[in-house]
């Protein structure tokens, strides 16, 4: 039951919303989301497609940034490959080292000179040293920068490795750096180690280590990005994650153990990775030549970087846009609501009753002004049709009136003149005055309007005219009785509403019985209601009877002249006066008497002017 009361509560929010705040709303919120789901949909579209391009891209760049290093690679193999094959390097490796300090001094000398001849051409070669085998003790070098004084093959961080490597013609070590006494600003190289064998024995007598600076990747791997900011990693890897180069030398030299680069690629040479707790897209390529992996790495946010700021100032631009749509229907929906609005105060004058009054429209062009016309010719048409339909009804009612006045006065004549021949045969001639003086006093108050009010207290003492005439009729066998508050006693109602009343209750109700009877008149307010209960305990009525009567008095048509029978002529004329004056909700009823005997109840508003 919440969630259906939950569910309900937006709906009527939108029902309580004035017309001209719904159509900006639903206008706005429309456009608001073609906008936004247009941009989310061209962001994300340029998104995906930058990232298309720029996976393209770093593929491309790493293959070419490992071809390049190979060609370096081979180029510094051939390099060695002269080392190799020179007769000096032969001779001096295949000494046994018996020479003297003097003699070994000018070799030694020889040596270097001879390497440096052979290196020159390639500035980025830092040192060439040699190792004999059968005298580890011994080196033999040339350097930009001097190794430290018993420098031997043993120190070399690579020697251990020697063996493993025995099945191809050289490895490479990765970045160190240099161990060298001049080595102040802490150079750093990479190095290609190769085993020299006799020829033509190919018996192995040492081994080669020749060192490359690390800076020398900056020429080899000349990575340009494309756009302003140059914010991608570039990493030379091994395959136990020693760093060779990094393009930002903070990792050179270093081993990176959280970015496993096996397993990149393993798994695809392009994609996606976290790394440090970023997004990188990623490109690698691993040379089969010189067993280094190339990795370019390219930040997520720096692709998306100018899409945000594209995407920001086309929101702003979009916000602006939006306050103007907001603005124009506004502007919209306040022309069409205003005249609406003008219209509905129109109609409730209308409603009142005030046909005179008319809608203004300064443009009659459009459906608006249109429909303030129509309704302008509505109801000049209905003013028109009204003022006929009231003079008629006037003309009607009026003609009414007089039929039933005319109706009325004979019957009550009738009643009090037989009672006067009753009085003038038993020769009381004194009562035949007083009933003649009472019977003037009724003559006289029926003469007036009967569509105009009398205060209560006048139709009482017209009640007491005619119980009065009604004493020599029947003596003591009735007693009357009036409770009546005497606030209520300036009250307005019709004339002649309660004397048909009593005369019915006195003539059916109480003409049986020899003594006893009751008649009393109790009046008192229900709301804005006058109640007036005329009741008697004569012979009374059967419950079926007195149902039907209250339903023949509800059914009374004030514009057929004959209604059932089984009514009286008092009765039907007091209803008929009663709606025709006030209106089909009030009128007379009969009310159930337990102890007997019969009240009629009779309902009009409550007025004192």
């Amino acid at each position: 039951m919440k969630t259906v009361k939950m569910a309900g509560v937006p709906m009527n929010i939108w029902k309580s919303w004035k017309l001209q705040t719904k159509l900006v709303f639903s206008f706005s919120f429309l456009f608001a989301c073609s906008i936004i789901l247009s941009g989310i949909f061209y962001y994300y579209s340029s998104v995906g497609e930058l990232k298309k391009q720029n996976l393209q891209l770093l593929d491309t760049n790493s293959t070419q940034i490992s071809r390049s290093l190979e060609l370096y690679i081979e180029d510094m193999e051939k390099v060695s490959l002269s080392v190799f094959n020179d007769s000096l390097v032969q001779r001096i490796l295949s000494e046994n080292g018996t020479n003297s300090d003097v003699e070994q001094a000018n070799l030694n000398q020889q040596v270097t000179s001879h390497l440096l001849n052979l290196s020159i051409s390639w500035p980025s070669v830092q040192g060439i040293y040699l190792y004999p085998k059968e005298n580890p003790e011994m080196t033999y070098f040339w350097s930009k920068r001097s190794p430290y004084v018993g420098y031997n093959i043993t120190q070399e961080p690579w020697f251990p490795n020697v063996q493993k490597n025995l099945s191809s013609s050289f490895f490479l070590w990765p970045t160190v750096t240099e161990n060298t006494i001049t080595n102040f600003l802490g150079e750093k190289v990479f190095s290609l180690i190769r085993p020299i064998n006799q020829i033509p024995t190919g018996k192995r007598i040492g081994y080669m280590k020749m060192d490359m600076e690390a800076n020398v990747m900056k020429e080899l791997v000349s990575y340009k990005e494309y756009g302003g900011k140059q914010d991608s990693s570039l990493f030379i890897v091994t395959d136990e994650g020693n760093v060779v180069y990094d393009n930002q030398n903070v990792w050179t030299g270093k081993v990176i153990a959280d970015l496993h680069v096996n397993e990149i690629i393993k798994n695809r040479s392009i994609g996606i990775l976290e790394w440090q707790g970023n997004s990188y897209l990623y490109g690698a390529f691993r040379s089969e030549e010189t067993k280094w992996t190339t990795l370019i790495l390219k930040p997520m946010n720096s692709i998306t970087q100018k899409l945000k700021v594209i995407r920001n100032t086309v929101m702003g631009i979009e916000t602006g846009i939006l306050i103007l749509v907001i603005l124009i229907a506004w502007f919209i929906a306040t022309g069409i609501t205003r005249p609406l609005r003008k219209m509905v105060v129109t109609m409730r004058h209308v409603e009142r009753g005030d046909f005179s009054i008319r809608t203004t429209q300064s443009d009659s062009r459009n459906e608006i002004g249109q429909l303030g016309k129509v309704f302008n010719q509505m109801l000049d048409s209905m003013e028109e049709m009204i003022s006929q339909v009231y003079v008629a009804e006037l003309r009607e009612k009026d003609a009414r009136l007089i039929a039933l006045q005319a109706q009325i006065n004979p019957h009550f004549l009738f009643n009090t003149l037989n009672i006067l021949k009753i009085l003038g045969r038993r020769g009381a001639t004194t009562d035949v005055v007083e009933v003649a003086e009472s019977l003037a006093h009724l003559f006289r108050y029926s003469l007036y309007d009967w569509d105009r009010t009398v205060i209560l207290g006048e139709e009482l003492n017209l009640i007491q005219s005619y119980i009065k005439i009604q004493t020599y009729r029947f003596r003591d066998r009735f007693v009357y009785e009036q409770h009546v508050p005497e606030d209520l006693l300036d009250a307005r109602i019709l004339r002649l509403m309660i004397q048909p009343l009593v005369e019915n209750a006195v003539v059916h109700g109480l003409e049986q019985l020899d003594s006893g009877g009751i008649i009393s008149i109790t009046v008192q307010t229900n709301g804005d209601n006058l109640e007036i209960f005329v009741s008697d305990n004569g012979v009374g009525m059967d419950r079926q009877i007195q149902d039907r009567l209250n339903l023949n008095l509800s059914e009374v048509n004030l514009h057929l002249e004959h209604e059932s029978e089984h009514m009286g002529i008092a009765l039907i004329n007091i209803q008929k006066r009663l709606q025709l004056i006030y209106g089909q909700s009030y009128g007379l009823s009969f009310k159930e008497k337990p102890d007997g005997g019969t009240t009629v109840v009779l309902v009009l508003p409550l007025r004192f002017e």
